[in-house]
């Protein structure tokens, strides 16, 4: 797996970084959709796709969150058309691939571990940035009032909890257990 490659996250969600983007290439895949995340000024456009512009830099003290809902929803909307969509930033490593994560936790109501699990599994070298996984851990606590990923101290930088052991697969039990506890959790991650 490299930055040059197009990761399929679902049959319709795709995912990389801006050097594989190639005209020939997404029309034959059928994208109609982009989020794109690199925040050049020149950035390759392709007639016949609706683009949704996430204008920040891969710094741990840029403002993604602000970008978690339309984002979501901008994809969201464009699966309601049938449409297929590719998230992209520079390398498809840590933007694009919070975001996706992201749409998972809001329209698909996975908890931040399980949708870091599963964009991992299909492009294994994701890795958003610490203040892209401090933002995103505030996202779930908003939302479920406590959060399935915590930041590790004891070493030069904190690291996601999630990044330890990180093939093991999702438990559903502890999901289930985990919506007992926050009965609205499931319901509050889909937009309105």
């Amino acid at each position: 797996m490299s930055d040059e490659s197009i990761s399929e996250i679902r049959p319709y969600l795709y995912l990389s970084g801006y050097s594989c983007l190639n005209e020939t290439i997404l029309q034959e895949m059928g994208i109609t959709h982009a989020v794109d995340a690199t925040n050049f000024p020149e950035c390759l456009r392709i007639s016949g796709i609706e683009y949704f512009g996430v204008e920040i830099d891969d710094s741990e003290i840029a403002d993604l969150k602000k970008y978690f809902e339309p984002a979501a929803r901008f994809i969201r909307n464009a699966r309601g058309e049938g449409g297929k969509i590719l998230v992209y930033c520079a390398a498809g490593i840590s933007r694009s691939s919070s975001i996706v994560i992201i749409y998972l936790m809001i329209c698909e109501g996975l908890t931040l571990r399980q949708a870091y699990c599963e964009v991992s599994r299909s492009r294994p070298i994701i890795a958003p940035n610490l203040g892209f996984w401090r933002q995103m851990i505030e996202y779930e606590k908003e939302k479920f009032g406590g959060s399935t990923v915590t930041l590790l101290n004891g070493m030069r930088k904190p690291i996601p909890n999630v990044y330890i052991n990180k093939t093991k697969p999702v438990d559903e039990v502890k999901w289930r257990m985990f919506c007992e506890k926050y009965p609205d959790a499931e319901d509050q991650f889909f937009l309105s």
